[in-house]
């Protein structure tokens, strides 16, 4: 048995495996073999022991992938550093929670073989997805986008999504402990993660080989739509000051009417690129100049603002949204986000955190749009029905899928990443966007205002994109697709069915507690000498 100063360096270990994981540096490979230490070491010992394990494993993971936060709460809400600190370190212990907790599954994972292992793994998956439905959710980091890294593995997102690579990275992981704990005795297991393995990737080599090349998307049958995403790459400090508004729009609008001479059907802009703080309804003037760039040009204009309008109550209710100038000029339609920011556009519980005031008070309160929206369209100037997704909501798999059951064509996507400043943050972002179009196999467009911005084909190659931090016009063509996959069809079946299978687990753990292994290693020797 380990003694928990190594159970301690092992979890530590594992945090930073994890973190490496994911953009930036990136080394998504790891992410198949960064749990094995904190397994290891979470075999025996109390049940206290093994949650201290998986929590601290899981907090310095999440404070490696998310130290960005501290960052954007000091930056933007005149927060001290120790404040900004604690806030984030409040967010990683929260998601540490979950680690903590599927940890306790070990002992019994590790000498069940094959079924231990799918239980461990359908007990990591559960808890994502409860992180990801609850009302603060905040599913960043999920291990399926790290087992994504790779364009080969990417591919089997469209079988069960996100949900399934996080799965499979899961079962290997704990395949490999078995290994190291049980030796030979774990030989089912073994043999069970290789052809899980060979089974994602020969399925990513088999889409990939059949996939056009991304040189010669042209020579498609159907006729592509050329889009153009604006990155006007303006300072976060600089959005919302009135005095340089007319000088953001001018420079959008240069770039709209460049787009246009390379003959753009749609023209997509960023996150709150009109910004307006009282909406564009309360400025009769841009709405009318938008209009008028849209009218003359034949082109159909996507735009970010706030939108607020009055209640009976006599309050205002505020919305981040994006709109859709027809290209004949109109005002048609208008999505309002769904999923909002926590801490970022409202404060969950905001009597609760008023130790943090300035935050409460920068951040104001978002109402959020209904789930079920009516899709950008314009179908005179010949754009099919699109997903849309603002900023943040881009990381919860339904969301997308939802409107590509309800008939979208492509994905569409507009952020905002000047929050985050140089950190690894605008390329974890983007990473995660860059799924979306693999689970349900649709060309996406994204549109950020400082980076990255992109176009993603439907096997997740990218096709084109921008640099961080710097104005950019990016033209590029896309085929509208009516193609459905596992993953549309069955939604989030998978990650229910994970949650029956861990619970079922923990039945069996409290009605069946393991044996030592001590135990399970005589059997072993003793199975050994009779073969002999």
């Amino acid at each position: 048995m380990l003694s928990a100063r190594y159970g301690w360096v092992l979890a530590v270990v594992t945090g930073l495996g994890l973190a490496l994981a994911f953009p930036y540096p990136g080394l998504h490979f790891l992410v198949w073999v960064a749990l094995v230490p904190m397994i290891v070491a979470s075999v025996s010992g109390s049940v206290r022991r093994r949650w201290c394990t998986g929590f601290v494993a899981g907090f310095v993971w999440r404070i490696g992938t998310l130290y960005w936060v501290a960052h954007v709460m000091i930056t933007y809400s005149d927060m001290s550093a120790t404040t900004g600190a604690a806030v984030t370190g409040l967010l990683a212990a929260w998601m540490a929670l979950s680690t903590g907790l599927v940890v306790l599954l070990v002992p019994i994972a590790v000498r069940h073989g094959v079924t231990g292992a799918t239980v461990f793994a359908s007990g990591w998956v559960s808890l994502e997805y409860v992180q990801a439905i609850l009302p603060f959710g905040f599913p960043w980091s999920l291990l399926g986008y790290a087992a994504g890294g790779s364009i080969v593995m990417m591919q089997a997102a469209d079988l069960a999504g996100v949900w399934g690579l996080s799965f499979a990275a899961v079962f290997v992981n704990m395949a490999i402990a078995q290994r190291i704990v049980l030796g030979s005795r774990s030989r089912p297991t073994t043999v069970a993660a290789v052809v899980l393995v060979i089974a994602i990737a020969g399925y990513g080599a088999i889409h990939l080989a059949v996939a056009p090349s991304t040189g010669n998307l042209h020579g498609l049958e159907t006729q592509g739509l050329r889009v153009a995403a604006v990155q006007g790459n303006v300072e976060q400090g600089r959005i919302w000051d009135s005095n340089e508004l007319q000088s953001i729009l001018t420079n959008h609008v240069d770039m709209t009417l460049e787009a246009v001479r390379r003959e753009a059907d749609l023209v997509i802009w960023s996150e709150s690129s009109v910004p307006l703080r009282a909406g564009l309804e309360a400025d009769p003037s841009t709405r009318e100049t938008l209009a008028e760039v849209a009218r003359h040009n034949e082109i159909t204009l996507v735009v970010g603002s706030p939108h607020y309008e009055s209640l009976p109550s006599g309050e205002w209710k505020a919305t981040n949204a994006s709109f859709l100038v027809d290209a004949l000029g109109e005002w048609t339609m208008r999505y309002d986000k769904v999923h909002l920011v926590p801490l970022g556009e409202y404060v969950p519980a905001s009597w609760l955190f008023r130790f943090i005031h300035p935050l409460v008070d920068a951040v104001g309160s978002f109402h959020r749009g209904k789930v079920k929206q009516e899709l950008f369209a314009d179908a005179g100037g010949g754009i099919p029905p699109f997903a849309m997704a603002i900023c943040y909501e881009v990381i919860f798999p339904n969301h997308m899928r939802r409107q590509v059951a309800r008939g979208a064509k492509f994905l569409a996507t507009i952020t905002n990443d000047a929050w985050f400043g140089d950190t690894s943050a605008p390329y974890q972002h983007f990473s995660m966007a860059k799924l979306r179009a693999v689970e349900n196999r649709r060309y996406l467009i994204r549109a950020a205002n400082t980076g990255i911005s992109g176009f993603v084909d439907p096997w997740g190659r990218v096709l084109k994109s921008t640099e961080v931090n710097r104005a950019a016009l990016l033209l590029g063509e896309v085929w509208p697709s009516d193609q459905r996959t596992l993953y549309g069809a069955i939604g989030d079946a998978f990650p229910l069915l994970c949650i029956a299978l861990s619970l079922g687990g923990v039945i069996l753990y409290i009605r069946r507690p393991p044996a030592p292994l001590h135990a399970i290693a005589g059997l072993t020797d003793k199975k050994m000498k009779e073969k002999k």
